[in-house]
């Protein structure tokens, strides 16, 4: 078997953004009109605007969301452009109070959301459809300490994971490959720390990719919360407090020859199983956070 360093030395590669065939999809919100080339998710799917404030000025996109949670089949605030095929999204944010550095109420939390586009709307909802998985930052239970929050929903059965995080600005990144989705963090003046890897066959694409907002959860009445279908009909009134700031969210293909990087790692003799290609590794935790993030690159 290759040393750790061989590994890593042939995983080694660069992603480009100057030919970038998604770069046409990244926003430095430096245009006031950008918005516009912004799907958001009430709207598609016809639910209630659970936005209260957005707006772009000085090259930052502000978003404030009403009381809300993306949990199971329960609905936030979410905008998105549609990719299809491998990516690389990056967004540097801040996720603050209104007039704190951090919100003031708990489970608030925004950044990258991949989510796998409904055939339902409102009109014709039924429940255990949501796909998605997301990497956000904010405060959980206790106000007082930043954290980040992995989440991965599988028809509509969410798992979560909080980490300690750092109050700021901050870079959060996902990478999509076949049927794996790393998520990665970086905080001001750092190195990228995989938090996450995902191994999701189904949600292939294309998929509704972009930034998600929350806040509020635990004042929402029990009621609502336990009935999805009303949760998401229903603007509720208890006081949320995030606001979401986010200076860019830019748009790349990873580039790569996986079977070679990978070598003997992959084994070609299960080639054709479904949704089973050298990519897949990048999940399988032989392979360390460190070769990945060899692999994945700056």
């Amino acid at each position: 078997m290759k040393s750790i360093l061989t590994v890593i030395a042939a995983l080694l590669f660069t992603c480009s953004f100057a030919q970038n065939e998604l770069g046409d999809l990244s926003d430095e919100f430096n245009d006031t009109s950008s918005l516009r080339q912004w799907r958001f998710f009430h709207q598609v799917e016809n639910y209630p605007d659970k936005i209260d404030k957005i707006s772009v000025g000085n090259g930052i996109l502000n978003l404030q969301p009403k009381a809300s949670g993306w949990y199971a089949d329960n609905q936030a605030p979410f905008l998105f452009k549609m990719v299809t095929g491998n990516f690389d999204v990056r967004a540097r944010i801040r996720v603050k109070g209104e007039a704190t550095d951090l919100p003031s109420v708990d489970w608030s939390l925004a950044g990258l959301m991949v989510r796998q586009p409904k055939r339902t709307t409102s009109a014709n909802w039924i429940p255990r459809q949501e796909n998605w998985l997301f990497i956000t930052t904010g405060v959980a239970d206790d106000i007082s300490i930043p954290v980040m929050e992995m989440k991965t929903t599988s028809n509509s059965i969410s798992n979560l994971k909080l980490r300690p995080a750092k109050a700021g600005w901050i870079e959060l990144r996902i990478v999509h490959v076949d049927a794996a989705f790393v998520l990665m963090s970086r905080a001001e003046g750092e190195k990228w720390q995989i938090q996450e890897r995902f191994y999701r066959p189904v949600m292939m694409g294309p998929l509704q990719v972009g930034l998600n907002a929350y806040s509020c959860w635990n004042a929402i009445p029990p009621p609502l919360k336990s009935d999805p279908k009303a949760f998401n009909e229903t603007v509720a009134t208890a006081k949320a407090d995030l606001l979401l700031q986010v200076d860019y969210v830019r748009f790349s293909r990873p580039v790569a020859n996986w079977k070679n990087a990978l070598g003997n790692r992959y084994d070609e003799r299960y080639q054709s199983i479904l949704f089973y290609t050298p990519a897949n590794l990048l999940t399988d935790y032989s392979i360390s956070n460190e070769q990945v993030l060899a692999l994945l690159g700056d």
